[in-house]
């Protein structure tokens, strides 16, 4: 396996750089030079309509020559011939100059990233020289996701920058959670206000740079939603937090992938509920305070949303009672997300108006759900954490008045790998074979799949007022 390459940026302007080559490839490495105040030399035995339109360019029509390479500081390669591309290296290599030859990324002593440029902000993306189309394409989403933020954020970071010299030390401030509040300041005066008061408290002592390093780093921490499985169903302030953290407290249902967002040298902490493995909830909100008050960042990474049945709100009262500032980054629910994967929608105009979430898991002490009252209630159930109670929950369904051939789907894995979805009658669910985690959908509405082209066609054919107004199912009227 070759060594990871060493990624730099170069300052070229007023240096000369040597461009072998004079067609369309060897325009776009020569109008990149140029655009960063390079002295370019272009040599090709002829030159494409593009080259002969750059401008700040001297072309010599020519082949290359050794003596090219006189005072040049990089030279870069578009040429067909492999053998020429080979002998520039050689020479390039043996002058210690860096090469970099278009599509030949073994003759390259450095390849070109794919750039996105914002005033003084530059974003890079390379693939070593494998892939550069896959580097332009991830270089273009980068570029759409940020947008100006980051010379935004630049601009207001180095007029604060004076500011912050008035420290001995900066030793120990966290700079990240400086960059959050800049970025934050469009989104709202109170954001502004956090932002200012954040740095008042960075220059508040500059004669204890100690005090004032502690006084920056504010306790702070994130309860981020990871949605149903799927990374790709994140949220991207959920993926630019994780980025970001110091230590991430996860759960067990964070979907495969996740938590590859997270900074390599970040610590992680499964605090996951399994069976024979249930970590207290007292002890997970206390370990979120000693760690904030560490001055660590600090993410609290659930499955779903972290307020819905995930007792996100437990975590953020214990925060707000030790006095520590807190952020939630809401999730993809599993309620919506599961019955979505699997082509149920929840709600349907005549057939569904009205959707219930419900746990069919109770901690100890804890009122059960009444089901019977659920069952008149109307629309659809979703029913999270219901697979090992659901004879129980069938049985009181059928028992409050709901029709047991109301339509049930079960989607096991949402969004992930292995997912399932099953579909069946609501007196059969008892025995229907289930694995969590899953989800559990009830309503008329777990009949569709709209998937399938044909069960649309074949819903849109009936009407609304054939499959019924309600989600009681059929028969109850």
């Amino acid at each position: 396996m070759r060594a990871p390459s060493y990624p730099v940026v170069l300052r070229v302007a007023g240096r000369r750089c040597l461009v072998v080559g004079g067609g369309t490839v060897a325009a776009q490495k020569a109008k990149g030079l140029v655009a960063s105040g390079a002295d370019v030399v272009m040599v090709a035995p002829w030159f494409a309509p593009e080259s002969l339109a750059l401008d700040g360019v001297r072309r010599i029509e020519r082949r290359y020559r050794d003596e090219d390479l006189d005072d040049v500081w990089l030279v870069t390669t578009a040429v067909d011939d492999e053998a020429v591309t080979a002998e520039i290296a050689a020479e390039a290599g043996n002058r210690r100059i860096w090469c970099n030859a278009a599509d030949r990324p073994a003759h390259c002593s450095v390849t070109l990233p794919a750039v996105h440029r914002d005033g003084d902000i530059i974003v890079a993306v390379s693939t070593d020289g494998r892939s550069p189309g896959l580097s332009s394409w991830l270089r273009n989403r980068i570029a759409a996701n940020l947008g100006d933020l980051p010379s935004r954020v630049l601009t207001e970071a180095v007029a604060t920058r004076s500011r912050l010299r008035a420290l001995r030390s900066s030793e120990g401030l966290s700079w990240h959670d400086l960059f959050d509040r800049i970025a934050d300041h469009d989104a709202s005066g109170a954001s502004r206000h956090e932002a200012e008061r954040f740095l008042a408290d960075a220059v508040a002592a500059p004669d204890a740079p100690e005090q004032a390093s502690t006084a920056a780093r504010r306790p702070r921490v994130h309860l981020v939603g990871a949605g149903p499985g799927d990374r790709d169903l994140m949220t991207l302030r959920a993926a630019a937090v994780l980025a970001e953290a110091d230590v991430v407290l996860h759960d067990a249902l964070v979907g495969t992938g996740v938590l590859d967002l997270v900074a390599p040298d970040a610590e992680l902490i499964d605090v996951g509920k399994r069976p024979g493995r249930a970590v207290p909830q007292e002890l997970i909100s206390s370990l979120l305070v000693e760690l904030a008050h560490q001055g660590r960042r600090v993410v609290r990474l659930k499955g779903g949303d972290p307020f819905v049945l995930g007792r996100g709100g437990e975590e953020a009262l214990a925060l707000q009672d030790a006095g520590v500032d807190y952020e939630v980054v809401p999730g993809v629910s599993s309620a919506i997300a599961a019955p979505a994967a699997a082509g149920v929608p929840v709600t349907h105009r005549g057939v569904a108006a009205a959707v219930t979430i419900v746990t069919g898991h109770r901690a100890e002490g804890v009122p059960s759900v009444d089901w019977r009252a659920l069952a008149g209630v109307g629309g659809t159930i979703v029913v999270l954490m219901g697979v090992a109670q659901r004879a129980l929950i069938a049985g009181e369904l059928m028992t409050g008045g709901l029709a047991p051939d109301t339509p049930v789907a079960v989607v096991e894995r949402a969004t992930q790998d292995g997912e399932s979805s099953r579909r069946c009658r609501l007196d059969e669910l008892a025995t229907l074979e289930a694995h969590p985690p899953a989800t559990i959908v009830i309503g008329p509405v777990a009949a569709f799949d709209l998937r399938s082209s044909a069960a649309v066609s074949a819903i849109e054919a009936l009407g609304p007022d054939a499959i019924g107004s309600d989600a009681r199912g059929p028969g109850r009227s």
